[in-house]
């Protein structure tokens, strides 16, 4: 008993030493994104190359199949019940790791810059209603798991495994939609940049988060759901076989 709790601490350590690092990995993305568009905010140029920017992150968190909370989300159905309570640890993993990138620019050159354009973000995102908060974190949780499964589809041609993250990603910064550890860069260097913590940050937090593991499910929702009418159809066409035979 005492070797199993010692096992399971020592994967869940492991666990969130990984979930730190897709924090940072995201962190760095997302402060490269805030630096370009910082130039001029309502330029479509520079949000694409911001977007392109951003997608360095995620790229480097499933090639090195670090823990980020919303790539997770496409694996829930598939995973026992049990094991749900790794969302959360990988999101305080991924908080940790934002925090931490924050930190380590916010006294550089382009930290004033950086804070700057992540308080736009700051009040922008605090602003947004709830149907709206949902809809949009929906929309990113979707383009994530397109990305992860996209991977996985091409992972025997490393290029096109590559082109398959990028993409969904690029869109997703792009449109601006709502993802839960990437707002964490933002509300971390805001906060840095003198805004108050505030309650409104924690309730918008966990909306996105529901939102972004709705979203993450639905591919493998009606994926699992395919399967099983391909599966029953085979059976039943079995069946009729071996009634003829």
């Amino acid at each position: 008993m005492k070797e199993k709790i010692i096992g399971r601490i020592k994967k869940d350590t492991a666990f969130f030493m990984l979930s730190i690092l897709a924090g940072l990995m995201i962190s760095i993305g997302g402060i490269a994104y805030l630096y370009i568009t910082s130039f001029d905010s309502n330029s479509i140029a520079l949000k694409m190359a911001g977007g392109l920017a951003f997608t360095v992150g995620l790229t480097f968190i499933i090639l090195l199949e670090f823990k980020l909370f919303t790539g997770l989300n496409c694996d829930l159905i598939n995973t026992n019940y049990k094991e749900w309570y790794r969302l959360v640890v990988s999101f305080l993993g991924n908080c940790v790791g934002c925090w931490f990138g924050a930190l380590l620019i916010f006294k550089t050159p382009i930290g004033s810059a950086v804070m700057a354009r992540a308080i736009e973000l700051y009040e922008s995102k605090l602003a947004l209603n709830l149907g709206v908060t949902i809809a949009s974190s929906i929309l990113c949780g979707i383009f994530i798991t397109m990305a992860v499964l996209g991977y996985r589809a091409c992972k025997d041609n490393k290029m096109a495994a590559i082109f398959a993250i990028i993409f969904p990603i690029f869109i997703f910064v792009i449109l601006g939609v709502e993802h839960s550890v990437a707002n964490q860069v933002y509300f971390a260097l805001a906060i840095l940049g003198g805004k108050p913590f505030v309650g409104q940050i924690v309730l918008s937090t966990f909306i996105v988060m529901i939102g972004n593991i709705i979203g993450g499910i639905i591919i493998p929702v009606v994926l699992w759901a395919k399967n099983k009418l391909i599966s029953k159809d085979n059976d039943n066409k079995n069946a009729e076989s071996d009634k003829n035979n």
